[in-house]
């Protein structure tokens, strides 16, 4: 029997040949490649959508907040921009707050373009004196948030665009809950992986709270870099992004090229179908290349793999599996994981009554709910050794994943996954796999090379 044809693609940085039968990829949120990231952040923030200019917006000694995904492609370079427009207003003091998922490297990144004038900070859930209360939820427990934030005269989120959160109306800033409070967090992801669970209007209304009328949102392209830098309110930036994407889900079609046995799907058929093996590579700098972006890919490749079926995360990750996320063999599912963390830190909370907080929990719970339910195989820079504890399969180099999709009839593959999924669980899309959002494909997606 000859072999079937294989199919050249790319993943992440190398090129492999698949053997399925039936290979498609998924498109990213753009294919554009934005040339000039810091002029082209600039000059979006002199003609927002649905607001006024910065300058207008922005009153003598306003007080500045950024409130930052350290994912945005190009981090860096967007800062540049932001910090340009900010010295045409009259703006006083800038403040810059990095999720806690930022790495040093980028951390430095930022203070070396941003000066001496401006401070960069790391938010800290657990840490008293960097918290400001905000509200109280509807059972009359407190909301805090970094207190920059709280503070400042001006809050500028600036977060990487998901399609899936543009599509499911799913607050866009990225202010909840990454730069809550620890207790909050930890509320939020028990929420988040009880199934009985819906969207919380009163996370929705946060960022209402605290004041933000305007965000920066960057979307990336298969390479993981910027591709389209979008500022406006965030139901502007909704409309716009939706309008690109009318598909409802985070991607806009399935490109698919076929063996030479490969069938053509007929009218009325799904496509692309949920298939035996997915692929999911995360693309893009070493900011990229986290535990937090990998359980994103995760949630984002078991929307779209059959029953049973295997996924392989093709990362560049270098940094070993800590706290919960360590010890993945210990549990079943999510929520005696989450359980055995609260126990084990019970009296562990500092002298300010705020729990100490893992910052893999959220990472370790996506793999447990997915691990319950598919294969998972994991390529990275690390050892068999230190991925063992995750109970996940090893791949190491292109001609291993060559012979694995060999065992497959379809295959799908998603570039950028860390971008395909949103920026933070949602308790209403948490363990979804329903084709009822499945990307569309034109009639010739699928050409029988017979």
């Amino acid at each position: 029997m000859n072999p079937e044809p294989s199919q050249q693609v790319r993943v992440n940085d190398l090129t492999a040949s698949l053997e399925a039968k039936k290979v498609w990829e998924f498109d990213s949120g753009t294919k554009t490649v934005c040339k000039d990231v810091a002029g082209q952040t600039h000059a979006t923030l002199q003609s927002p959508l649905g607001f006024p200019s910065i300058e207008a917006a922005i009153v003598a000694g306003d007080r500045v907040a950024l409130a930052v995904d350290p994912n945005v492609p190009q981090i860096a370079e967007v800062i540049v921009g932001i910090l340009k427009t900010l010295a045409m207003s009259e703006a006083g003091d800038i403040d810059i707050v990095l999720w806690d998922e930022a790495s040093d490297a980028t951390i430095t990144a930022i203070k070396d373009v941003a000066g001496e004038t401006v401070s960069v900070h790391k938010h800290k859930s657990s840490q008293r004196d960097s918290l400001r209360y905000l509200a109280a939820d509807v059972e009359a427990t407190p909301i805090y948030l970094n207190r920059l934030l709280v503070d400042a005269d001006f809050v500028l989120p600036v977060v990487s665009s998901r399609q899936i959160d543009i599509t499911g109306d799913r607050d866009l800033t990225g202010v909840f809950p990454a730069l809550a409070d620890s207790a909050t967090r930890l509320r939020h992801q028990r929420r988040v992986i009880d199934a009985a669970a819906s969207q919380n209007e009163e996370e929705l209304q946060i960022p209402w709270l605290l004041g933000v009328h305007l965000i920066v949102a960057v979307t990336a392209n298969d390479d993981g870099v910027a591709g389209e830098i979008l500022a406006g309110t965030p139901d502007a930036i909704r409309k716009q992004l939706a309008s690109k994407n009318p598909a409802n889900d985070q991607f806009t079609k399935g490109q698919a090229a076929t063996s030479q046995n490969a069938s053509e799907p007929t009218k009325g058929d799904s496509f692309p179908p949920l298939a035996d093996l997915v692929i999911a590579s995360i693309d893009g700098d070493q900011q990229q290349q986290t535990w937090a972006n990998a359980a994103r890919a995760l949630a984002a490749s078991s929307r779209h793999v059959s029953d049973e079926g295997t996924i392989v995360l093709w990362t560049a990750i270098d940094e070993p599996p800590r706290g919960m996320l360590a010890r993945l063999d210990d549990f079943d599912e999510p929520f005696s994981l989450l359980d055995q963390h609260v126990q084990e830190t019970q009296g562990d909370e500092n002298e300010n009554d705020f729990p100490l907080w893992d910052a893999q929990l959220g990472a370790a719970s996506t793999f447990t709910r997915v691990l319950a339910e598919h294969r998972v195989v994991l390529r990275s820079l690390l050892t068999r050794e230190q991925i063992e504890p995750l109970g996940v399969g090893v791949i190491a180099d292109q001609s291993e994943l060559t012979r694995l999709s060999q065992s497959f009839v379809t295959c799908g593959i998603i570039r950028s996954a860390q971008f395909a999924d949103g920026a933070v669980d949602a308790p209403h899309l948490s363990g979804t796999s329903d084709q009822s959002d499945a990307p569309s494909a034109d009639d010739d997606a699928v050409a029988d090379t017979d």
